[in-house]
């Protein structure tokens, strides 16, 4: 269905405005920015460039933000950094009553430029739109639905358009970035955290920010062209208020102190039963082991920028995915014991690095540091115990 629509508003595009592909002089471009969605591929918003030629009877949509479920290798791609996103072409009225269906907010910044303006970056859309240009490699942060449109204004008009960068705050790195828009669901923010590495600590310069809609928006806003305000006008869509629903679900921190308190809980049935839960820590250590092991592939075999270099995998130890599996047999190596004393000396410090490490760490996974240390030295003290028993 999209398909058929993308080929045929390109047919009546180029029929309408000739071979020449050109706009009448009373045509107009806009930005426009769209509120947050419920959906995680929208929670940070939307951007598209509106063309209006009502003189050649169109108005139409270019949309960088199109991708394909059906595309094949569409999951395989995703985890690989090898995602194809799409510039879309819609009609106007057709973008709008999504958006009212969606109940999204959407403003429009039209722009002031004058008609060789308007061609020069009506042309560059339409190049990109062709079949053969229109597929590109996603990035969440420098290549995604916004920085597309705000590349093709820099490129086809150079330096005569200038921004004012004093209007975004520029004392942040990309992560912290994200944290406003994730701030009513804390899973999200909590997966973030866990899946995003260094390359996210680098400093969110006021450009850089511009991977948001609002901070593009907020930027074309105080831009110059020609020493000339950039947008002429503004204006409401699709007048609905931004009001993201509140979380009502269990916050991850609540999650991982419960578990952290069966953990600490299984001790005194340990100290009452005299025995070891060796199940509960194979649990543990396995779960993590595998997140840990998943990280580390992340971090060697996909192209995303921004999960390489992960610092969670200090205590999501992937090696502890084969090691859990030694602690099920029935005569445990003794080996084990200088292993978790190991793992239960780089959890402390780690606890007592807290704050001060180059990326910051969800405060969610506090509780579960502080079990695994737990843990760990129970294994350790048990091997202790029973070298105790064996020289008596």
């Amino acid at each position: 269905m999209k398909r058929i629509l993308f080929i045929y508003l390109l047919f009546f595009t180029n029929i309408a405005i000739g071979q020449e592909r050109t706009l009448s002089d009373s045509a107009q471009i806009s930005l426009l920015t769209c509120s947050p969605g419920e959906e995680l591929y929208s929670a940070f918003g939307h951007t598209g460039i509106r063309v209006t030629d009502f003189k050649n009877e169109f108005d139409v949509v270019f949309n960088y933000g199109t991708f394909d479920f059906e595309q094949p290798g569409f999951y395989t791609n995703f985890i690989r950094g090898r995602m194809l996103y799409c510039l879309a072409v819609d009609r106007y009225d057709n973008f709008r009553q999504q958006y009212i269906y969606e109940g999204r907010r959407v403003e429009e910044q039209i722009l002031n430029l004058n008609t060789e303006d308007k061609k020069k970056i009506f042309a560059a859309l339409f190049e990109n739109a062709k079949e053969e240009n229109r597929n590109y490699r996603y990035d969440f942060f420098w290549d995604n639905c916004c920085t597309r449109p705000r590349d093709v204004f820099e490129k086809a008009l150079g330096d005569r358009l200038t921004y004012d960068y004093t209007v975004l705050n520029s004392d942040m790195t990309m992560r912290d970035a994200l944290k406003p828009w994730v701030a009513k669901k804390p899973w999200v923010d909590f997966g973030f955290d866990l899946i995003l590495g260094l390359p996210c600590e680098v400093p969110a310069t006021p450009r850089n920010q511009t991977f948001l809609p609002s901070a593009l928006q907020t930027l074309i806003q105080g831009a110059t062209m020609d020493g000339k305000p950039f947008v002429q006008e503004e204006k409401v869509i699709v007048d609905l208020p931004f009001s993201p629903k509140k979380f009502e679900g269990i916050h991850p921190l609540l999650v991982t102190l419960a578990i952290m308190m069966f953990g600490l809980l299984l001790i005194f049935f340990e100290r009452w039963k005299k025995t070891h839960f060796w199940w509960f820590d194979f649990t543990l250590f396995f779960i993590t082991g595998l997140l840990g092991t998943f990280f580390l592939g992340m971090w060697f075999f996909t192209e995303h920028y921004s999960v390489p270099k992960n610092l969670n995998v200090l205590w999501l130890l992937p090696s502890h995915l084969v090691v859990s599996f030694y602690l099920l047999r029935s005569h445990k190596s003794k080996w084990l014991s200088v292993y978790f004393i190991l793992t239960f000396v780089s959890l402390i410090i780690l606890l007592a690095t807290w704050g001060r490490l180059p990326q910051p760490f969800n405060i969610a996974v506090l509780p579960m540091i502080v079990l695994m240390a737990n843990r760990a030295l129970r294994i350790f003290l048990y091997f202790k115990l029973q070298q105790i028993g064996e020289r008596k």
